[in-house]
């Protein structure tokens, strides 16, 4: 009997702030949860693995790097929040799998991929504060302390540059608060990430009219285009710059020159065509509800249910899939839905965000041009005429796009 007492009282120590988390979730923590809760249900088949064909990852390989043990470990955080014990034992393995990776290399080894990881494994310890002990979180942040200078100063290509600057200033503040690094070395590190978040965007954005060319500025991406728009207003809200939001609102509004009226972007336009998934669609949701436009409503409804577990084979495999017709639909782990719910729950202008559904776009571009692309837009059809090469083609063109 005391063993039993014993034992119920500790699970008891154990839930009691996870409980008192749940009581406190916000409604975007409602909609996040359903991907979270039933893409770690794959993972309990499966365990923490991941493909991603077009990048060279055809059959499911476990996770391997300290990017994929959080992101793929994250997925488990509302049902630890529950109290889930090995929801919570999952993360904390996984966490513990992820320092040993990253410690394992030299500092000069990283890349935004890192910035990401540590990221997430900030935002595990701060939505689960009992999922560490407190020797075990220092030493944690003493060994991300290490390695946040090397982190900011690698050598990221073009979005990468501004996706790990966002991460980066979010890391970099919250050591800060914690007291890891003291005002001159946060002021310092402020400014080497200004200036990589800066360097990115001299190389791949035409900021006048708000577009985004990878490849030396050759290449339209429309995934690419949105992820570094959103990366963007987490890097302006974070560090309090208007000019950076301001430019991820004319990036915003380019890529609703693109959609559909029911809110589907056309993926097939520009480089790298393969398909868009939740997180593309959550960004956009963010990226419209921030800028006071009712269409994020559109893209949050596009994002939302069953629509990205469409492997018949995985059923609870949160994915994105080639959207051209007939087409092999070689599906991909979206694994980064988790980072932009988590930049979203850390943005005061983002976490609010109302949970409001509508089927069409009520505010739709209909006719844009500039030097770059004439669009028009009548909901069901786009035509796109590309005014120079910049959808990696050959020449001068012409697209039209059908839904």
């Amino acid at each position: 009997m005391k063993k039993l007492l014993i034992s119920i009282l500790m699970i008891s120590l154990i839930l009691m702030p996870s409980m008192s988390l749940a009581n406190d979730k916000k409604e975007i923590d409602n909609f996040g949860s359903y991907f979270y809760n039933r893409y770690s249900s794959h993972f309990d088949h499966y365990g923490l693995v991941y493909s991603v064909p077009t990048y060279g990852v055809s059959n499911f390989i476990k996770a391997d790097t300290a990017r994929m043990w959080t992101s793929l470990a994250t997925y488990y955080k509302y049902r630890a929040q529950a109290g889930d014990l090995r929801a919570k034992m999952i993360i904390r393995e996984s966490l513990f799998k992820a320092l040993n990776e990253l410690s394992g290399r030299s500092v000069q080894t990283q890349s935004f991929n890192d910035a990401e990881a540590l990221f997430l494994f900030i935002r595990m310890i701060e939505s689960i504060p009992d999922l560490l002990n407190t020797s075990e979180q220092e030493a944690a942040l003493d060994l991300i302390t290490k390695y946040i200078e090397a982190g900011i100063l690698a050598n990221d290509t073009e979005n990468r540059a501004i996706v790990a600057g966002a991460h980066w200033q979010y890391i970099n503040d919250y050591l800060y608060q914690k007291g890891k690094i003291n005002i001159h070395i946060k002021k310092y590190f402020d400014e080497l990430i200004k200036q990589k978040v800066d360097k990115g965007i001299r190389e791949s954005i035409f900021v006048t009219e708000g577009w985004y060319f990878e490849d030396n500025k050759k290449a339209f991406s429309v995934h690419y285009h949105t992820i570094s728009a959103f990366m963007l207003l987490v890097y302006a809200d974070l560090t309090n710059q208007e000019y950076y939001s301001n430019l991820a609102e004319k990036m915003y509004l380019n890529i609703k020159k693109i959609s559909f009226k029911n809110g589907m972007v056309e993926a097939r336009l520009g480089a790298r065509p393969i398909g868009l998934g939740a997180q593309f669609y959550l960004a956009m949701a963010f990226l419209g509800n921030r800028f006071s436009d009712s269409d994020y409503q559109t893209y949050l409804f596009y994002a939302s249910g069953n629509r990205f577990f469409s492997d018949k084979k995985y059923p609870n495999r949160l994915e994105f899939h080639s959207t051209i017709e007939s087409s092999f639909p070689n599906y991909h782990d979206d694994y980064a839905f988790c980072d932009v719910l988590e930049l979203g729950l850390v943005n005061n202008k983002l976490k609010e965000m109302e949970i409001k559904y509508q089927v069409y776009l009520s505010q739709p571009e209909i006719k844009s041009n500039d030097k770059y692309f004439n669009i028009v837009n009548s909901g069901n059809i786009i035509f796109v005429n590309n005014q120079k090469n910049y959808l990696g083609s050959q020449g001068n063109w012409s697209h039209l796009f059908k839904k």
